[in-house]
């Protein structure tokens, strides 16, 4: 703790940081989480020819992924930490390192293209924003339909659609993978929000 320079107040069960060090810990939590999204969809892959096939993901479809999947979830941290002091500098300096890692530039433009995107959908899914329901089950579900509704679920189908949508090995198990990595979502939005609430920076 003392390298890292994080104090723990304890009459507030908050834990001081800085902006850097938040920076870098969103990431690494995100990016693990993300990793375990993505076994579940590679798990998908036998349904396609009977065995796990790690060349159905192409490197800017795992890109793509990844990166959508880091800043889907740091715009709902940074809706939740909206009102603590230091928000904005955080949230330019996450878009600016996850920018920066994108080596391909024409996934990086998409990228850019679609996290336009992602604020509206928070902001504007009254639900959420009023009632503070990220995730509701939903009545008369085929097999085709989602899981759930929400803006949880909204957000993880940008995730995949951004990345697999034009994917010509995927197709076959697109709704599989949109039930899966919506679980997983739901899943990491749940850690990330009891983490983030805790520190102040």
């Amino acid at each position: 703790m003392n390298e890292h320079d994080i104090n723990l107040i304890r009459y507030g069960e908050q834990i001081e940081t800085d902006v850097e060090s938040m920076n870098d810990g969103m990431l690494e939590l995100f990016d693990d989480l993300c990793d375990m999204a993505l076994s579940r969809v590679y798990n998908q892959t036998p349904k396609i020819n009977n065995r796990f096939d790690f060349n159905a993901l192409n490197k800017n479809e795992v890109s793509m992924f990844k990166n959508m999947w880091l800043l889907c979830l740091a715009e709902l941290m940074f809706y939740g930490m909206r009102k603590k002091p230091g928000i904005n500098e955080l949230k330019k300096l996450f878009y600016k390192t996850v920018y920066q890692e994108i080596s391909n530039d024409s996934v990086r433009q998409k990228i850019m293209e679609k996290a336009k995107l992602i604020p509206d959908l928070i902001f504007d899914n009254k639900n959420f924003v009023e009632n503070d329901i990220f995730s509701a089950p939903t009545a008369n579900q085929d097999d085709g339909d989602p899981r759930n509704k929400g803006v949880g679920p909204e957000l993880s189908s940008l995730i995949v659609k951004t990345s697999f949508g034009q994917s010509n090995n995927l197709g076959p198990i697109l709704v599989e993978i949109e039930k899966v990595v919506q679980i997983e979502f739901n899943n990491a939005y749940g850690h990330c929000s009891i983490a983030c609430s805790k520190f102040t920076f």
